[in-house]
Formats: C-alpha cells, sequence, structure tokens
C-alpha cells in the first residue's frame, strides 16, 4: 500500500494511522532506557565491517548515543516517518525500515568485490543514507567503493569518511 497526500482516502488514514503507532510503539519503549547506567550507550542505526584487508587501520567506532540522546533520536525519528509517511515518500513503517537489510547488502556487496579485499572498512546506514569509514589503499580505490554503494537500491545518499591510508 503506497501513502497518498489525500487526506479524505483510506489508504492514507490508514498509512498514517500504522506510523504513528509504530512511533507511539517506539516511544513507549524509550522509558526503560535510563535505567541504563552512565557509560552504557545505544545503537539505533545498523553498524558492520565489510572488509578486514587493511592492517594497521584503525577500528571505525559504531554509532553510540546515551539513552538521552537516543530518546531524542527516536522522537525526531517518529516525526520524520509520520511525515514522510502521510507526504506518500516513503513506505508505511517509515524511512528508517529498510536500514539493516540496505546495511547488510551493502557490506555483503562490498566484501564480495575483490577489488576492496585490501581495504578495511566500517559501513553504517540511517535512512537510506550509508557512511563509509575505514582505510583504502588509493584515491581510486576509495571513488570506485564510493561509486558503487552511491548506485544502489534503497541509497539515497553515500557519506564518505574514508581515509587512504592508515592515518585519520
Amino acid at each position: 500500500m503506497r501513502c497518498g497526500i489525500d487526506a479524505m482516502s483510506r489508504a492514507a488514514r490508514r498509512c498514517a494511522t500504522a506510523t504513528i503507532a509504530a512511533g507511539v510503539a517506539l516511544c513507549a519503549l524509550l522509558p526503560a532506557l535510563p535505567a541504563f547506567a552512565a557509560d552504557d550507550s545505544v545503537q539505533l542505526d545498523p553498524f558492520a565491517q565489510a572488509t578486514r584487508g587493511y592492517p594497521g587501520c584503525p577500528d571505525a567506532p559504531p554509532p553510540l548515543m546515551t539513552a538521552q540522546e537516543a530518546r531524542t533520536a527516536a522522537h525526531a525519528r517518529a516525526e520524520r516517518g509520520t511525515r514522510c509517511a502521510m507526504e506518500g515518500t516513503c513506505e508505511p513503517g517509515g524511512a528508517y525500515k529498510r536500514d539493516p537489510e540496505t546495511n547488510e547488502r551493502m557490506r555483503a556487496l562490498i566484501a564480495a568485490d575483490p577489488k576492496f579485499g585490501n581495504t578495511s572498512v566500517w559501513v553504517t546506514t540511517s535512512r537510506k543514507w550509508v557512511t563509509l569509514q575505514g582505510c583504502v589503499r588509493t584515491p581510486a580505490q576509495r571513488k570506485s567503493l564510493v561509486a558503487l554503494v552511491g548506485k544502489q537500491a534503497n541509497v539515497e545518499r553515500v557519506f564518505d569518511e574514508l581515509s587512504v591510508g592508515t592515518r585519520r
């Protein structure tokens, strides 16, 4: 079902209701977060290492948040999901629904390509935006990797945080 702009259509009302319900359900889970210790953190976006072929490349840190940052982010994500569903620009369930699947596809794509076997690359996906971190050997390899990821389905934007060499 695709969400329409027409406020009177049943499909649009169902879509908006489903998105709002998902946001409310997400927010209902958040009261448990303050029970975390001060040093505990939350990871909302999928993160994975695609390649390990460049010794000396520093590990990329996962995108972690404090419990308060996670609550704030969850609120913003629920609002963003409601808006895009009502505008008909995303599928029901919101812009983040396919991020784990997209992140895994990008990880597997990079890992399977022999051109990137001598790199160390980490991938994070948030609402169809893919961030690449790590080390590549040459500027051409960097450009090729960013272009490869950028032309994949369900990828709107690629953030290139790669280093040529092992220094950041």
